[in-house]
Parts: C-alpha cells; structure tokens; sequence
C-alpha cells in the first residue's frame, strides 16, 4: 500500500494491510528508508498469527510488544526480537501467554547452542513477559524470574593499537579515511555517523551535532561535539565535494545515506595487515587513546561518548586503574627480597627451593 510524505513533519511514512487489519509507520528519512522499513514490519507481521485461538496466546502478545518495539528500539533491536518470538514459537508452541510455565521457558533455552545465546533470549522473553503484565494484565508472574542466568566467558573487547590506526588510515581510500577520522575525532557509533546530515554540521559554530535513540527512554536524543580543527579539516573537505546538500556520507547508488558498511572494515584490515576490527573498536580505540594519553577526564569522556551513567564509559576505558598501578609498583620487591635472601638466586631447582623456605 501507501508510502508518502508527512508536509507538516516532513518525514517519510508506510502503511499496508495484512489479516484485514492496517499497520502504519513512520519517522522514516526518506522514500526508500519508508520502503525497506515497510517490508521488515510486513515480514514481523506475517511470522507470527495473529488470530488468537483462546485467551491470549503468545503470538499475539508478541505482536503488540513488536508494534510498541518498533516505535520505542533502534531498528537492529526491533528485528532481534521478532527472531526470538518467531524462534520460541516454532520451538514451544503458541499456547496462551498465562499457561506458558517456567518449564516450557527452560525447556526452550536448553535447546540455544552457547550460553551467551541462553542469556540473550531469556532477556528478551523476559522483557515481554513483563511489559505483558504492565499493558496487558497477564500473566500474574514473569515465568522468567526464577531461571537464574547462565555464566559466560567475557571475552575482552579487541581494539586497534595506535600504530594499527594509522595504518587503517594509510589504507583506506577516499570517503574511507574521512569516515575513520570522523569516528575517532566524535568518537561516535558508526549509525550517528552515517546519519549526520549537513544541517548537522556548524562550521560558525565548530559543533557536530550527533543523534542517538540508545538510552534508557529509546528517544532520539542529541550531543553536541565541539569540532577540533583538524575534523574541521575532514568536514570541509566533504562539504567542498559533496554532490547533494543533505547526507555526508551520501549513497549515490541507492541516492540516500550509507545505513551500513558492512564490508568496509574488513576489507581495510586486510589491506592494512592489522588484526580484523569492526567500526565500534575505534570508538573504544579512541576512548581509550583520550583517557590514558591525553589524560580526558572519565567524566568528559562520558558526555562526549554520550553515556548516561560513569561505570558504562569505564567499561570503553580499557585501562589499568592508575590507583591499581600505584598499589602494584608499591609491592615491588616485597617478595622478591624475601626470596633473593632465601637463596632463590641460586641453583637448586624445587626440591632445594623448598627446603631453603623451611630453613627461613
């Protein structure tokens, strides 16, 4: 059906039937955001039956929760979670949402290959078990409550080394080295950029404003960036060649925005000969790099990484707390005195080693 223009909002907006009933969108940049948009809700829709049978089953739960989803989350997370519904009821069934037991929860998580997996599905059932509850009434008790998370491995987050950066710079091509200096000098998520548009960017002012819907209200939300001289330098360079006066990063094949460069990292770490990275470790490269190096504050970090709460921008500081530091240093030659006069420096091997710490 529809896709058109709003005139008062000027935002691009979807609708089509399915099952008799009219689903709409909006918000939407431009014509083919509106389209590729339209069929991800289509597709949701159609996963999931939306007829119930008696009571209230799950699929139409889920489908309520998905309308509510795509209004409040980013888009990434709005198609993660139709996946975990979709997944649950092939699984588990499509009985009604207050017969739907911590047992058959369990039963549904054992069969997620990691325990990374586990948790992350058992998040997202949980979330709309309750948000079930609050706008619907049912059920009387999250059966996730009592499912007690798995333990998992975190595996420490790999970042770009400062020599590694610059190589990923001396390969990239043009549009690319704009691209990483643009993420390391905001030290913005790849979506904020890709999005900036030339309204956003002040050069009387020297401000970047950057926009986001990650935060606890999943509102879009601005951050102003105050622009250093040398992203001065990369802005002016893209305004003096840009081809239309709306996107900075500008698709010309698609004529809209870059919503994701999926290949671009990878082939510059090849290129580059470094180890393979994704856009978001040079936020963390960057983060680091301001906090360690040039001595950033934890505080101004988090207003530039547009954090909500301190102990989130901590956990992009991959760093040794200089307090930490200090202890360590103090202990130096606590212990190695102790052994040096117990003879560790000389030959022995264990048996001796053993028998000269009984001797002192």
């Amino acid at each position: 059906m529809g896709l058109w223009q709003d005139k008062a909002r000027g935002d691009w907006r979807y609708s089509f039937e399915y099952q008799r009933k009219t689903y709409a969108g909006g918000g939407l940049a431009t014509k083919g955001e509106a389209r590729a948009a339209r069929e991800v809700r289509r597709k949701a829709v159609k996963s999931v039956t939306l007829e119930p049978q008696t009571g209230t089953v799950f699929s139409g739960v889920a489908a309520q929760y998905l309308d509510w989803s795509e209004r409040k989350h980013v888009k990434k997370t709005y198609e993660y979670k139709a996946m975990v519904f979709r997944s649950f009821i092939s699984e588990i069934g499509d009985p009604p949402i207050d017969q739907i037991t911590l047992g058959a929860v369990h039963s549904y998580l054992t069969t997620r290959p990691t325990n990374h997996n586990y948790n992350v599905h058992r998040k997202e059932l949980s979330s709309l078990f309750n948000w079930s509850i609050k706008h619907l009434g049912e059920p009387k008790v999250n059966p996730c409550v009592n499912l007690d998370k798995m333990p998992e491995k975190k595996h420490k987050k790999e970042i770009p080394t400062y020599q590694e950066f610059l190589r990923l710079l001396a390969a990239a091509g043009p549009g690319e080295r704009e691209l990483l200096l643009i993420l390391a000098y905001t030290m913005a998520r790849i979506d904020e950029v890709l999005r900036l548009t030339w309204q956003d960017v002040n050069f009387e002012r020297k401000i970047v404003t950057l926009w986001t819907r990650k935060n606890t209200a999943g509102e879009w939300k601005e951050r102003a960036i105050p622009m250093n001289k040398d992203l001065e330098s990369v802005l002016a360079v893209l305004w003096r060649s840009r081809k239309q006066e709306q996107w900075v990063f500008f698709n010309a094949k698609e004529e809209t925005r870059y919503n994701r460069r999926p290949k671009l990292m990878r082939g510059l770490c090849k290129r580059a000969k470094t180890r393979p990275y994704g856009f978001h470790a040079i936020r963390h490269f960057s983060g680091t790099y301001a906090h360690d190096v040039l001595k950033v504050p934890t505080g101004v970090l988090s207003g530039i990484l547009g954090h909500e709460e301190k102990r989130t921008t901590e956990i992009y500081l991959h760093s040794i707390d200089e307090a930490a530091r200090d202890a360590m240093e103090r202990m130096e030659g606590v212990f190695m005195l102790a052994a040096d006069a117990c003879g560790f420096a000389s030959k022995g091997g264990k048996k001796t080693a053993i028998r000269r710490i009984g001797e002192c």
